[in-house]
C-alpha cells in the first residue's frame, strides 16, 4: 500500500491566492466610469464602451470560475484535513 501525501500549505496558499485574485477582478470594475470620462472623442468614447462592456461579461465569468475553483481547493484541503483527524483518532484508539 502507498502513502498518500496532501500539501496543506499549498492547498491553503493556493485558497489564498484564489481569493486575492478574486478580490482584484472584482475591483477592476471601478475603473470604467473613469475611463469614459477622459476619453473626449465620441467614436473612441464608444469603443471604449464597447470594450468595457466585453470586459465586464469576461470578468464575470473569469470571477465564476475562480470562486468555484476556489471553493473546490478549499473542499478538497478540509475533506483531506478531516480524514486524517479521522485516521490520526482510529490509530491513536488502536494504541
Amino acid at each position: 500500500m502507498s502513502d498518500l501525501i496532501v500539501d496543506f500549505d499549498l492547498l491553503n496558499t493556493s485558497a489564498k491566492q484564489l481569493n486575492t485574485i478574486q478580490r482584484e477582478f472584482k475591483n477592476l470594475g471601478e475603473w470604467k466610469d473613469e475611463i469614459k470620462s477622459v476619453v473626449g472623442a465620441s467614436e473612441l468614447k464608444e469603443a471604449m464602451t464597447e470594450f468595457i462592456d466585453n470586459w465586464d461579461d469576461n470578468r464575470k465569468r473569469l470571477l465564476e470560475s475562480l470562486e468555484s475553483v476556489g471553493k473546490m481547493v478549499e473542499g478538497t484541503r478540509d475533506t483531506f484535513k478531516n480524514l486524517d483527524d479521522e485516521l490520526a483518532k482510529a490509530g491513536k484508539k488502536k494504541k
